[in-house]
């Protein structure tokens, strides 16, 4: 909420506020310009023709209107009365006057919308792209920050506020000045008395938009905060409708959607009410001026011909005067809008390449965990400190421990999604802060437990692993994760489209597709969120031959949650809240009877009977 002081900000100073946004919002026009010049061009002509149509006006009234029929007592001494309105051609030709200059005006105003229309969404397109490409490269922290419904409010909904600045605010803040001081020009000229009494009431056009600017000004400002809540509201519904449905939820959401739709729809009413106000009170303004000009009209004996010109042309100062009037509050939200949005743009990403940063074209799959200390954004304790390990090239890793011990934020700093607070993390002896991002990740395979598919076909989720790949890679991956034989039983086989983040298919079967996208990236290193975690015991088992199959001779590193996953690894890193309690095989850590037992004994309920449980149990919950 804005307090008092910032609601009464006067047009002067929402101009100030306005010229640094804008100035940078017009620098994306500059590879059009020509067609922004051009649109300016045809406003400017626009504005022209407007400013000379009152002296059109008079030309044809003057020669249409011209006066009285003559008396007939008159003609045989007068008989050039009979010509008195000139003849027929030339009234034809007159006559046509009006709707030429009206056609010349129209084009130019149909000319001047659409160059405008052109260039403003051209640049919301580019700034669009622009601004989706800084939202994908931020770190995961700045998403662990933001709500994802306010980014997708900021790239549609504010985006389109700020078009209004380059086609609406350029548009009308160029042309409709021109109309009016070409009007007030010609109208001085033809009959300076009749104007300045006719604009005597035109100051206090102002006294209306400065009341209801103010009442606008906040009432915009408030619906983009409710948009922006309707549309996360939507975006969390729809993302986690499961849950909604499991927990019978859906009339909350609703309700909560309906109360920010509501807010939406009341901020759109005071704002509509705010800024459809001036335009009746400038109308009852108007209405005076042209009861006095009647006077006027009366007192100085006006031609019928020069009153229907000076009144008409006092009439073309109405739209130029009612739009600018409006100019204000579109100005407050494409201004707060622009802000929002640059402000996006100048947000650094926590996780950037360093200016020296070397591409990893290829590696043998070490990993040191230097002293490495690990702080979230807005925690108190860290999530791991000094992690001193490391992970030898072609062997596989199995990271166990209570949920939160820090198992998947090692997961995370190996694939630097985070940079650590302390320490470093080293590839093949390099560290991670020295190499480029894109190219460390094209050496990670990973496999999560929280399956995501794209809402699209089976084929093309497999291929995002390599998008270069061939259509029998695609064939060949799928059936090393033993997903070949169901692709082929779904209606469009391999094009059939999986549905809202897979949706369509069972848990093991998505989980079979985002092991065989990891297959066919075929990287050095994988990385495993307990990759069989939701599967059968049968599909386990084929997964974890087609697992051995991928990872001969690969480094990996798995989270693991069951004892299969343990028994099958080189290496167990037994962690407890950020540290690395032992490191070991099963045997040896059993052997040792330190934590890595107690939790053996607790997870199976071992007891004095030291009974081996059956590979199939869990080991450990999620972490």
């Amino acid at each position: 909420m804005k307090d008092k002081a910032e609601k009464k900000v006067p047009f002067r100073e929402t101009i100030r506020v306005a010229w640094k946004p804008y100035k940078r919002l017009y620098g994306y026009v500059g590879p059009y310009k020509w067609r922004f010049i051009v649109g300016l061009a045809l406003g400017f002509l626009f504005g022209a023709t407007q400013g000379f149509l009152p002296l059109v006006l008079q030309k044809v009234t003057s020669t249409v209107f011209h006066g009285a029929a003559p008396n007939p007592a008159n003609l045989a001494h007068h008989p050039e009365l009979l010509n008195a309105g000139g003849s027929v051609k030339s009234i034809v030709f007159v006559c046509l006057l009006i709707p030429a200059v009206m056609t010349v005006r129209s084009l130019m105003g149909y000319g001047n919308a659409y160059y405008m229309n052109w260039v403003s969404n051209r640049v919301v397109t580019d700034i669009r792209n622009q601004l989706f490409a800084k939202i994908a490269g931020q770190s995961m922290d700045f998403f662990n920050r933001m709500r994802a419904g306010v980014l997708m409010s900021r790239i549609t909904n504010d985006t389109s506020a700020m078009q209004a600045a380059l086609s609406t605010v350029s548009s009308d803040a160029f042309k409709q000045p021109i109309s009016i001081i070409l009007v007030v020009s010609v109208l001085l000229y033809m009959d300076w008395k009749f104007t300045l009494a006719t604009l005597v009431l035109f100051p206090s056009c102002i006294v209306p938009i400065r009341i209801f600017g103010k009442r606008a000004r906040q009432a915009v400002q408030n619906q983009q905060e409710n948009m922006g809540q309707m549309v996360v509201t939507m975006q969390e519904t729809f993302a986690g409708i499961r849950v909604v449905k499991a927990f019978a939820r859906e009339a909350h959401q609703v309700k909560s959607f309906s109360r920010s739709t509501m807010l939406q729809f009341r901020a759109v009413m005071r704002m509509v009410k705010s800024t459809e106000m001036t335009g009746p009170l400038i109308e009852v303004l108007g209405a005076m001026g042209f009861g006095m000009a009647l006077l006027y009209v009366y007192a100085a004996n006006l031609s019928a011909g020069r009153f229907l010109a000076l009144i008409g042309g006092i009439f073309l100062l109405y739209d130029p005067v009612k739009t600018l009037s409006k100019m204000h509050i579109v100005m407050q939200r494409s201004v707060a809008a622009t802000v929002g949005i640059f402000g996006i743009l100048d947000t650094p990403s926590a996780i950037q390449d360093s200016p020296d940063a070397q591409s990893l074209d290829s590696c043998d799959g070490r990993i040191d965990f230097q002293n490495v200390s690990f702080r979230y954004t807005g925690t108190s304790t860290d999530a791991v400190r000094d992690l001193i390990f490391q992970i030898e090239p072609g062997k596989s890793y199995a990271l166990v421990g209570a949920s939160g011990a820090g198992k998947s934020t090692i997961l995370s700093l190996i694939l630097r999604l985070y940079d650590p607070t302390s320490g470093a993390v080293r590839i093949d002896g390099c560290d991670l802060r020295k190499v480029t991002q894109q190219s460390l990740r094209h050496q990670i395979g990973l496999v999560t437990q929280d399956t995501f598919l794209f809402h699209d076909t089976i084929y093309n989720n497999i291929l995002f692993g390599r998008l270069d790949a061939t259509r029998e890679e695609v064939y060949a991956a799928a059936q090393m994760a033993y997903a070949h034989d169901f692709i082929l039983e779904q209606p469009q086989k391999y094009d059939t489209v999986v549905g809202d983040k897979g949706m369509m298919l069972s848990g093991g079967q998505q989980q079979r597709l985002a092991i065989a996208r990891a297959v066919l990236k075929n990287a050095p290193i994988l990385l495993l969120d307990e990759a069989t975690s939701a599967l059968d015991s049968e599909s386990e088992k084929q997964i974890q031959l087609a697992l051995q199959t991928l990872a001969a001779g690969k480094t990996v590193v798995a989270i693991a949650h069951r004892l299969s996953t343990i028994l099958s690894s080189d290496q167990i890193v037994v962690m407890d809240r950020g540290h690395i309690k032992e490191i070991g095989t099963h045997a040896e850590l059993l052997a040792k009877s330190g934590y890595y037992r107690r939790l053996y004994d607790l997870q199976f309920n071992r007891g004095a009977e030291h009974k081996d449980p059956e590979p199939e149990e869990l080991f450990e919950v999620v972490s």
